[in-house]
């Protein structure tokens, strides 16, 4: 099997999609040693994440820029793509983020990892490139694509409901976050003393992680924030600038708004997240969608406990391990919150057991089983 797979994801710093990539083509080499697996990007890799990538000899880097255009990895992805897979003799290409390029050859399979639904269900909360790009090639590459890989039941049952008339009539369903990096730790003091430094954390702290963008309703987080803090609670924001109107500033600026009890990081090193989440009281989300819930997964994972809304797929990644929240009144959160802190040991043993079920070894195997069947 020659598996060709988009890898243009790995430009960039660690993140969700670069790191489950990582991991899935680590997992997929491993398990599969008689796989070739053809890495095609525009440009070099972002050094952390080359780095994370195993040094075997079934994984083959193929970094073939444009002669013009170089730097622009959409016009690369849909001219480049056909004539790499031409030549290399690929049996089966992947785009592990949603989208299939044009023009591609009928006799190479593909496969198609769908994330969420929000193009379908949250089109205003994208951002106008990346709502461009989705309108041309989103509901194409769902239809045409031999193969379909959900990440969560939720977003399975999404593409049931959308793509009625798909090609690919069975989904597979799985995901895993990458547990040799994402997994419990024991922090020396000089370590938990260097992070209080450079974040400004104190003891009972909150944690967020996520793009400053629309969906993820930080605005209302940041709202409980003031009576929170009279609990003793400050909020650590871990996440870039993402696009839409937020009111962030103008809630943060507010006279009476608890300014120092809220700090805004944007990115930090994966090796500094993972002693965050074991650092964290509480991990919480109040996002309005999500297609699975990463860093939900990757915070009980840490030893972080989770609270998250009662909505799309954190219901099947939190309940029952962390709490989710029914209602969006404001005493319901706080009490939750609460709850979740006073009962921190309980639901950090859950946590774990939770993030047990979403291991890569077992979600490749039965992602290759699904290939060999259906592809």
């Amino acid at each position: 099997m020659k598996l060709a797979i988009d890898c243009r994801a790995l430009r960039t710093s660690p993140s969700g999609i670069p790191n489950f990539l990582i991991s899935a083509i680590n997992g997929i080499a491993q398990y599969n040693p008689t796989w070739d697996l053809f890495l095609f990007a525009n440009d070099e890799f972002n050094e952390d994440l080359k780095n994370k990538l195993l040094g075997r000899k079934n994984i083959k880097i193929i970094i073939i820029p444009l002669k013009v255009l170089p730097n622009y990895a959409i016009v690369w992805y849909c001219l480049k793509t056909k004539s790499l897979l031409v030549k290399f003799d690929i049996d089966l290409f992947w785009a592990p983020a949603f989208l299939l390029p044009p023009f591609l050859p009928k006799n190479i399979r593909t496969l198609v990892t769908v994330h969420d639904m929000v193009f379908k269900q949250f089109k205003n909360t994208m951002s106008f490139m990346n709502r461009f790009l989705f309108e041309l090639l989103h509901d194409q590459s769902v239809n045409k694509a031999d193969l379909l890989w959900s990440n969560s039941y939720y977003t399975k049952k999404g593409i049931e409901e959308f793509f009625p008339d798909r090609k690919c009539k069975t989904v597979f369903t799985g995901f895993f976050i990458n547990s040799a990096v994402f997994k419990p730790i024991n922090l020396t003091s000089d370590e938990k003393l260097a992070l209080i430094a450079k974040y400004n954390l104190v003891e009972k702290f909150i944690l967020f992680v996520g793009t400053l963008e629309p969906r993820k309703n930080l605005i209302f987080l940041l709202s409980l924030m003031p009576e929170l803090a009279t609990l003793g609670f400050s909020l650590l924001v871990i996440g870039a600038k993402g696009w839409g109107e937020t009111s962030i500033k103008e809630v943060v600026e507010a006279p009476t708004y608890p300014q120092d009890k809220v700090n805004f990081t944007g990115f930090v090193s994966t090796d500094d997240l993972v002693k965050l989440y074991a650092m964290a009281s509480v991990y919480v989300s109040t996002s309005l969608n999500e297609g699975f819930g990463m860093p939900q997964l990757e915070a009980m994972a840490c030893g972080c406990p989770v609270v998250s809304p009662h909505n799309s797929a954190m219901i099947e990644v939190v309940e029952g391990a962390g709490e989710t929240v029914k209602t969006w009144e404001k005493p319901d959160w706080i009490a939750t919150i609460n709850q979740v802190f006073d009962n921190r040991n309980k639901y950090q043993e859950a946590g774990y057991k939770r993030a047990e079920a979403y291991q890569t070894e077992t979600t490749i195997k039965k992602l290759t089983q699904y290939i060999e069947q259906y592809g």
